[in-house]
């Protein structure tokens, strides 16, 4: 297979969001898989609508989500419930596992509260790690460009979270994407990803004023 384009995305806000921008950290890592709040869903709603016009020329194929509640949410209200195009369920792309926020619910559960994603490739109940080192962190962005390089489709679109898609792009911050940022990359068959220089998408115009505090 040759190069493949890439849409990576970025979760909505969740209160876990809110809560680690309002310096209550403890309170932030507490929150046990936390759903999108108002603004995270609001968000999402006007990435979708302005996703839509682009997704007519980019020919997606394929969307993978990571597990937790905030990217099946996000997915839901980026894409809709029901598309034309597949949406599977992967543990590789979600968000290093460094506190309870980052923990997802047991595959039983999740996969009842979102019935109309295929959760086939997640083959336990527990499905993420606890207290996650870098190392582990750095095998499962290795271990996710093998992944979208076996995948057949050519255009895929990712809905994961901050410290991995900024693990993912190599980008030496602490996170390069706000919340429902969409960034178009190329991925080689050698595992680069470069920025294709296409889709750009911010819909969080306080990210980069958050950033910079």
């Amino acid at each position: 297979m040759g190069k493949k384009e890439i849409l990576l995305i970025r979760h909505g806000q969740g209160d876990h969001n809110r809560l680690f921008a309002e310096n209550r950290t403890e309170e932030a890592l507490a929150l046990r898989d936390p759903a999108l709040n108002d603004i995270g869903i609001q968000q999402a709603e006007n990435l979708g609508v302005k996703l839509k016009e682009q997704l007519r020329k980019f020919d997606l194929e394929l969307i993978i989500t990571s597990p937790m509640r905030r990217t099946l949410m996000t997915t839901d209200h980026v894409f809709g419930k029901e598309t034309s195009y597949p949406v599977i369920v992967s543990s590789i792309p979600t968000e290093m596992g460094h506190g309870e926020c980052d923990y997802g619910s047991k595959k039983s559960q999740i996969s009842k509260d979102f019935p109309h994603r295929d959760f086939s490739l997640i083959e336990s109940e527990k499905w993420w790690t606890d207290l996650e080192t870098q190392e582990h962190l750095e095998q499962r962005v290795e271990d996710f460009k093998q992944f979208l390089n076996s995948r057949p489709e050519s255009r895929i679109a990712v809905v994961s979270h901050g410290l991995f898609l900024t693990e993912l792009v190599g980008i030496g911050k602490f996170c390069a994407f706000g919340n429902c940022d969409c960034k178009q990359y190329t991925l080689s068959k050698d595992g680069t990803l470069t920025d294709s220089g296409g889709i750009f998408i911010r819909v969080d115009n306080l990210w980069e004023k958050w950033q910079k505090s």
